[in-house]
């Protein structure tokens, strides 16, 4: 049963039935197509208490398959745009490929890291005081199973010797793209933590227009658009950055090493990651749906409902 918040009283309880059992006052009509933004907030704070009721073995394979179908989505990508010509239907079929890959994470109810960077501060949003004792833990398992998950599928692909030459040119070029402001020094750093803010808002609406939708023809046309969108545009999204380059610093050849991976992409694409998940979807639907004391207190409410799940 969902978690249901009475507009008149503030109430907050799970429930099947047409009234409020605090004041008697009618229900709005459950949508059977979508969720209301107001209702996508609840069922974030839902989503993150099944996350922690998965107990951290169970939390980490769920973040290895997230980081194993990013990895896919990156494989895949560059599979659709080997010597594709135009610059614009190129980044489009980069979108599809990346699409497949959060599609499986969504549908499959997987642990991504820029997910986590949504469902995480709403929660501390909700009740701060669970910010250190619940979420850190969690947020560094989810990035130690996604990076394990892209390593593995990575060597895999290397493995299987399923890249030929063009597509080994391809995801160097790939590659050097996400590389493309290491020259910049200091400010080529903090250019790709914009990015990175950029990237999760979008990453972060995939996911909220998900959950929003009730069907599965719903949920793969709320991430299709989004995902096309952050990738036919270049921002920078961790997880996709870290799919690239398992596949192609396993195999070699690229002339970029680890540490300047981790440094000059994967580092700060995850800050901006984190900055725009938290501050521009998290914050800000929580801010807009408890804009006032009744609202935001009936959002704790719901939010410790969901914990006794």
């Amino acid at each position: 049963m969902a978690i249901i918040i009475c507009e008149t009283c503030g109430g907050v309880f799970r429930t099947h039935g047409d009234t409020c059992p605090g004041c008697g006052e009618q229900l709005p009509e459950r949508g059977d197509i979508l969720r209301l933004p107001h209702e996508v907030v609840r069922q974030f704070l839902e989503h993150a208490e099944e996350f922690f009721a998965a107990g951290p073995l169970r939390q980490l394979a769920l973040a290895f398959a997230a980081g194993s179908f990013i990895t896919f989505g990156a494989v895949l990508s560059v599979a659709l745009t080997v010597d594709v010509e135009s610059v614009g239907f190129s980044r489009l079929l980069l979108g599809l490929g990346f699409a497949a890959g959060f599609i499986l994470v969504i549908l499959s109810g997987s642990a991504l890291f820029t997910e986590i960077n949504v469902l995480l501060p709403e929660m501390f949003l909700s009740r701060p005081r669970d910010l250190c004792r619940r979420c850190w833990p969690f947020w560094g398992i989810a990035i130690a199973g996604n990076v394990l998950g892209a390593l593995f599928v990575g060597s895999m692909v290397n493995g299987a010797h399923i890249f030929g030459p063009l597509q080994e040119e391809r995801l160097f070029e790939l590659m050097d793209e996400k590389m493309q402001f290491q020259d910049l020094g200091t400010e080529g750093w903090f250019i790709v933590v914009v990015s990175g803010i950029l990237g999760n808002w979008l990453v972060g609406m995939a996911a909220f227009l998900a959950t929003a939708a009730r069907t599965v023809t719903g949920k793969i046309l709320g991430v299709l658009f989004p995902i096309i969108a952050f990738v036919a545009i270049g921002v920078q999204h961790a997880p996709a950055n870290m799919g690239y380059f398992a596949t192609g610093l396993i195999g070699g050849g690229s002339g970029i090493g680890w540490g300047e991976a981790i440094w000059w992409s994967l580092i700060p694409a995850s800050l901006g990651n984190v900055i725009g998940g938290a501050l521009l979807v998290a914050l800000l639907f929580w801010y807009t749906y408890g804009r006032d004391a009744k609202q935001r207190q009936a959002l704790k409410r719901a939010g410790e409902l969901a914990r006794r799940r």
